[in-house]
Order: structure tokens, then C-alpha cells, then sequence
């Protein structure tokens, strides 16, 4: 008999950063590994996460990495164009979605109501992508796997979940398959996080890979390493109080805001940090926060510590403020002393901190830091890229604010970070494909993985397909 075909095509998150959307296929059965939101123009953003390549109706599941949104956060349009599947992922990052998909529909219908109210007159009113409705069948769906579980979805398919290091919860999956007396492994990755970080624990290697599918967003440069990192975080934010200013962050809810506040807790008491105000205007983070708490089994052992005898730290210290409604957000741009703002979103395409920008960004005593990687057409990427005008709620907004940036916040791998989880790999893949990466970046890690291991690398075009048997 022949083989059960296997089958692997990339409609999303190829050649571009986010949007992670694969299509995987054994036999008959067919499952998306990812449903995540291009992040990008308003309109083109719109247009590529409608448009789905494949019938949603006719796929038996849908396998997560992570939380992000740019891994889940096209879940309700998938349920609202006839998806009726399960929806496997792990518990913490089950707990994450809950609030984040509700907190994505909300603000989908805010950021609707408001430029159908400016710009309305001037062609068809806009809808949102979808609506509250859609996130909670999208919720029903859910079925939670611990870590080092195996389970099977279907048969001849066999899953088990690794700690991927990246955001609590985040995780890579190893799919193995039999058919005909052959098996393969397929190793999915959503994002890899880094070594040596906060709260966290270290990104887990599975047994080695026949095929490996891998982020590339830091495939062409290197993190700082902590101590610099933390000593021109403590530069930035102390210059910027000495002339009066107040440092806007856009920070990532989940992740990256967590182990922001760790940081600055920790700089604050060492004296090399103003001890100023420090505001958390993110009800997202502020759930996320939560959750965190919840799920110690993610955290290495000095967190794991540091809550169980710190009074709360790293996420509670004192002179941290989580602003709760719309009302003490938009009274933060009254406050005039210096203060840290920590907001979401972290590309600045939504979220609280477009009203910090509004007010902030025209006042040269302000910073805008940036933690986190900016994707190609967002607003964050145009300010860190030094626009000098740019459009805020559809106005434009003079930049006079200092724009800095930090890459070493980043919860993705670097370049060698990547490098040297795929050398410790046994055995080595004999395949990898090369996913979440702008395509000039994606060309240069795939020569020096290439030169490295011998490995045939590819970097798939949005829409290719391949035969995972084939070698």
C-alpha cells in the first residue's frame, strides 16, 4: 500500500513576520498548526486575514504554539467562516487567549466605530474582522495538553508539547507519523525564546527532527547581552526624567511587559533608576499579570523564589500602578511629572498607547522606547525608523519625542541564539523551513544555517506546499 500522503503549506507568516497560518495534511485528515493576525496597513491587514486559501469548515483541528495574536488571534474568523474543530494548546496558553481574543474583538470594534466616524462619509462603512460572538465558540473549542504529554489527534499522528521558552505557555510541537512501517518527525515551531532571561524558563530542545519548522525574526543580528541591555535601559529612562519627560513604552501585554517590570523593579532598587511613577496602562497585561501568577510550573527557579518569598515580586512592587478604566488612562496625560508608561499594543496598532503617542509624541522632553520587534507598515516600525510626521487616529502627529530602542528586551532569539539551539539538535533536521522573518533577513540565516549544518533550507513563498516524505 502507499503512503498516507503528508503534506505541509505555509499561507501565513512566509516571508513576513507575523500572520502564522499552516496548513498541515496526513491521509484525510487536514489541521492548521497557528491562525494568526497579519499585523500591518489598516487595509491590507484587513484584506490578507479575510482571506483564508482553504475551506475553515473542512479542517478537523488547529494546533497553537503561543498567545500572541499573531499566532491566534484569527481563531474567531476561522470559527466565524464555518471552523467547528477542536483547538489544542497548552493550559497556560489557553488562559492567555481567553482574555486577549476577548480584548482583540473589542478593540477590533473600537478602532471600527471610530474611523467609520472620521472617514465613514468617504466610502463603505468598515466591520470588524469578527465580533465577541465568534471569540466565545472560539473558546469552546479549546482542549488543554500538558508539556511531555504525548496525545493523538488522529491516527498515525503523534503530538507532544515543549517548553519553547518564548511566552508562559509558549510552546513547539513534535508531530509523529506512521504510515506503512516509515515514520517522520516534524518539529513546529511557533517563536523560540532565549537562555538567560527572567521568569521564564530556558527554550527546551525535543528529540531531533527529521523536518524542522523555525522562526527567523533575529536571524540576522545579535541581542546586547543582559548587563548592557539593563544599563541602557537605566540611561534612557534617567535621562529622560532629569528633563522633565516621561518615557512611553509600547510593550508586548504578554511577556514582555512582565519581565520589563521585573527589570525596572530591580534597577529602582539599586538606585540607578529614578524612583518616579510607573504605570501599567494595559488591562491585558494586567490579566496577563494574573495568569502568570497562576502558572509557577513555567517559571525558573529564581521567580519561582522571588514569589513565593518577595511579597509578590517581580510583579507586584509597590510603586507599580495598573490603570484599570478608560477614564485614569486618559488622566495620565494630564500628570506632569516625570513617569514611565508601559502600554500595549507593542507595535502601537491599537490599544492604550496610541493616546500616549497622540499626547506624547510632540513633546521633546518624552521618549518613546521600543522593547520589541516592529513589524514591516506598523506605526511602531515607522517611529523607530525615524518618521519625522506620522498618522495617529487618522491625524498627523509632528514626532519631536527622543525615539529609542532596546532589542535586548526581545523574548525571540537572536541569530545565535537560533544557531545554537539547531547544532544541539540529535540528529541534526534534514530539512528546515524558515518562517516568521522578513525575506533579506531570512536569506541570511539560511546561508549561515546552511554553512553550519549542511541542512537543506528553505524559505517558503506565502501559499507553497511540500511532501514532508520526500527527502
Amino acid at each position: 500500500m502507499a503512503l498516507q500522503p503528508l503534506t505541509l503549506a505555509f499561507h501565513g507568516a512566509a516571508r513576513t513576520v507575523t500572520g502564522s497560518r499552516h496548513l498541515m495534511r496526513f491521509g484525510e485528515r487536514r489541521w492548521l498548526f497557528d491562525c494568526g493576525l497579519y499585523q500591518g496597513h489598516r487595509d491590507e491587514a484587513d484584506r490578507i486575514n479575510r482571506a483564508f486559501a482553504f475551506a475553515p469548515g473542512e479542517l478537523d483541528a488547529v494546533i497553537i504554539s503561543h498567545a500572541h495574536l499573531d499566532h491566534t488571534g484569527n481563531l474567531p474568523t476561522l470559527s466565524h467562516e464555518g471552523f467547528r474543530g477542536p483547538i489544542h494548546l497548552t493550559s497556560g496558553t489557553a488562559d492567555l487567549s481567553r482574555f486577549m481574543l476577548q480584548d482583540s474583538a473589542f478593540l477590533m470594534q473600537k478602532d471600527v466605530e471610530h474611523v467609520n466616524r472620521v472617514h465613514g462619509k468617504k466610502g463603505h462603512p468598515r466591520t470588524p474582522l469578527y465580533k465577541m460572538a465568534d471569540v466565545e465558540d472560539t473558546l469552546a473549542r479549546f482542549v488543554t495538553h500538558d508539556y511531555h504529554t504525548p496525545w493523538q489527534p488522529f491516527d498515525g499522528v503523534n503530538v507532544q508539547y515543549h517548553d519553547a521558552g518564548h511566552i508562559l505557555g509558549s510552546a513547539m510541537a513534535t508531530f509523529e507519523f506512521t504510515s506503512e512501517g516509515r515514520s517522520l518527525r516534524v518539529c513546529m515551531g511557533g517563536d523560540l525564546g532565549r537562555p538567560g532571561r527572567p521568569i521564564l524558563r530556558d527554550p527546551e530542545r525535543p528529540p531531533g527532527p527529521d523536518v524542522l519548522v523555525l522562526e527567523s525574526t533575529y536571524g540576522d543580528r545579535l541581542h546586547g547581552n543582559e548587563r548592557d541591555t539593563n544599563a541602557a535601559l537605566a540611561e534612557v529612562m534617567t535621562r529622560t526624567i532629569a528633563r522633565g519627560g516621561r518615557v512611553i513604552v509600547p510593550a508586548f501585554a504578554v511577556g514582555r511587559t512582565q519581565e520589563l517590570v521585573a527589570v525596572l523593579h530591580m534597577l529602582i532598587d539599586m538606585g540607578r533608576v529614578p524612583d518616579v511613577p510607573v504605570f501599567v496602562d494595559s488591562p491585558m497585561a494586567r490579566n496577563a499579570t494574573s495568569v502568570y501568577k497562576r502558572h509557577p510550573e513555567c517559571f525558573d527557579d529564581d521567580t519561582r523564589d522571588l514569589l513565593a518569598h518577595g511579597g509578590g515580586t517581580p510583579f507586584g512592587f509597590h510603586r507599580l500602578h495598573y490603570i484599570e478604566s478608560p477614564e485614569e488612562s486618559r488622566a495620565l496625560n494630564d500628570f506632569r511629572d516625570p513617569c514611565i508608561i508601559i502600554s500595549a499594543s507593542g507595535m502601537c496598532e491599537g490599544g492604550r498607547v496610541v493616546h500616549h503617542l497622540q499626547h506624547g509624541l510632540g513633546d521633546p522632553k518624552n521618549t518613546v522606547l521600543f522593547v520589541g520587534f516592529q513589524g514591516e507598515g506598523t506605526l511602531g516600525r515607522r517611529l523607530r525608523d525615524g518618521a519625522e510626521t506620522v498618522n495617529v487616529f487618522g491625524e498627523p502627529v509632528r514626532v519631536r519625542a527622543e525615539i529609542a530602542s532596546l532589542d535586548g528586551f526581545s523574548a525571540h532569539a537572536d541569530q545565535k541564539e537560533m544557531l545554537d539551539w539547531v547544532l544541539a539538535l540529535d540528529p541534526l533536521p534534514k530539512r528546515i523551513f524558515l518562517v516568521h522573518g522578513e525575506l533579506p533577513v531570512q536569506k541570511v540565516f539560511a546561508a549561515l544555517l546552511q554553512e553550519k549544518t549542511g541542512v537543506d533550507v528553505r524559505i517558503p513563498e506565502r501559499g507553497e506546499e511540500f511532501d514532508l516524505w520526500t527527502s
